[in-house]
């Protein structure tokens, strides 16, 4: 499968990612997920191909954000439908990806 689309958090979101849900504060999970991430995976699922989510240049990723986001779009979707349609990129800090993908296997609900 092609990448053919790509998210830059950093740069498309914000350097410095909240928490869970959106009245916690800007930038939460939830507002990534809602804004950013569920169109633009419904898009790549829809149309065949991968979505490639960069995770660099960000000053860290609060747990509460990436359940927030990357687990309750598991939740509703299916961790194995996610990895299928995402690449990560996390050369700043791989275990940024490895957290990410621990909770799309293993969401906490």
């Amino acid at each position: 499968m092609e990448i053919k689309d790509h998210i830059n958090i950093a740069t498309d979101f914000s350097d410095h990612p909240g928490s869970r849900y959106i009245e916690d504060g800007a930038f939460s999970g939830q507002d990534f997920l809602e804004k950013i991430l569920l169109p633009r995976f419904e898009k790549a699922v829809r149309e065949n191909y991968l979505l490639e989510i960069n995770l660099d240049k960000v000053y860290g990723y609060p747990s509460s954000f990436i359940s927030g986001s990357f687990g309750k779009l598991s939740i509703e979707k299916g961790g194995e439908l996610l990895l299928k349609h995402i690449v990560l990129i996390s050369n700043d800090n791989p275990l940024n990806a490895e957290k990410i993908n621990r909770e799309i296997k293993n969401p906490k609900k």
